[in-house]
């Protein structure tokens, strides 16, 4: 699917460095033609993406490489419309979350034509591990003899789950998140100027930015009121699995209509959390220490080699859940696997309550 949506003109303050450093490559035309840009989720990769696309299409830009924001090119952009910048992204209505082939070939087909207004021709693929095997093949034989005054921005979480081939073929940067302070600064002021503050909810900066991971971007998402209502409801169903009053399987079938990829960040924080608990009940720093509670009460007694492995098992469905897998039957193992580690019953007689454990 090819995504219009306006681009933000202005640079993140954290990425003030990044960007003296691309700009330093575009003024001596040692850019190279494909960039990979690789970071956790929430740090404003595809934001950088965009900007940097921004700089080359602008008829006048800044000394310091900014558009200008308001010649023709800029105008086209922060409407979502230049015909010069291709942003390919999974189709919104696909039932795998992948970039097929099919849309790939598409793309490199178009970058054989001239730029649409004489400058050059920007394309963005994000996430680029949300290629399939075939798709990632297309873009290979682009990326070996690319057209000219093209430039390919490749945006990635786990660019390890792309072909080498392909990583081989782009200039990796690696972006991280900012310091604390810094995101902090950022977020209360984003805060304020939206002023979205459900209820309170949104109020403090500092524990957004925990339950975001460090991740600004991802924790300004996270103040919406609907999902730390749901937040709280996936943490109570957890506890409801765990005491052996829910059935594992319906609670898989609810959460279908929630983003697997955020259920997943928020259950490995409440785990790492629950470790920590379990070690040290006054564990001075926690990624939900509004659940401190909750967490420290809800299944005693689980080794912690169990728990740990449990953890690595979250990790493994985190990375898997942008790709094909059915997301009930993600969700239905790992739901079994925690009935059997947590229940009291269940490690009493080794079985999972209500479910079979065949996950």
């Amino acid at each position: 699917m090819i995504l219009a949506e306006p681009v933000a003109l202005t640079l993140l303050p954290w990425q003030q460095a990044t960007w003296t450093s691309l700009q330093a490559g575009v003024r001596s035309d040692r850019l190279g033609h494909a960039l990979l840009l690789r970071g956790p989720a929430g740090i404003g990769k595809r934001r950088l993406a965009d900007l940097l696309a921004a700089s080359l299409l602008c008829a006048q830009p800044q000394t310091d490489g900014l558009p200008c924001g308001v010649c023709d090119e800029c105008r086209l952009l922060s409407a979502g419309s230049h015909p010069d910048l291709t942003r390919l992204v999974p189709d919104s209505e696909s039932k795998t979350g992948e970039i097929l082939a099919g849309q790939v070939r598409a793309l490199c087909g178009s970058q054989t034509m001239t730029s649409s207004r004489g400058r050059r021709a920007v394309y963005r693929i994000a996430p680029a591990e949300a290629m399939n095997a075939v798709a990632a093949n297309s873009l290979l034989k682009t990326l070996e003899e690319p057209a000219s005054a093209t430039l390919w921005l490749l945006v990635a979480e786990d660019p390890g789950r792309l072909p080498a081939t392909v990583r081989s073929r782009c200039q990796m940067l690696t972006l991280s998140a900012p310091p604390a302070d810094q995101a902090r600064a950022w977020l209360r002021g984003e805060l304020s100027r939206i002023g979205d503050d459900p209820g309170g909810a949104a109020a403090d900066a500092g524990q957004l930015l925990m339950l975001g991971q460090g991740a600004p971007l991802r924790a300004l998402a996270l103040a919406g009121e609907n999902d730390l209502k749901a937040r709280q409801q996936c943490l109570l169903a957890l506890q409801q699995v765990s005491a052996g009053k829910s059935d594992p399987l319906a609670v898989a079938k609810a959460w279908q209509s929630l983003e697997p990829r955020l259920i997943l960040d928020w259950w490995v924080g409440w785990v790492s959390d629950w470790l920590r608990l379990q070690a040290a009940p006054d564990a001075p720093h926690l990624i939900n220490p509004d659940q401190r509670r909750r967490l420290a009460a809800m299944a005693p007694g689980v080794s912690a080699a169990g728990g740990q492995r449990f953890l690595q098992q979250l990790y493994a469905a985190r990375a898997e859940a942008t790709s094909s897998v059915n997301q009930q039957l993600l969700f239905e193992s790992l739901l079994l696997r925690w009935a059997m580690l947590t229940s009291a019953q269940a490690r009493r007689t080794g079985r999972a309550p209500r479910g079979r454990a065949d996950g």
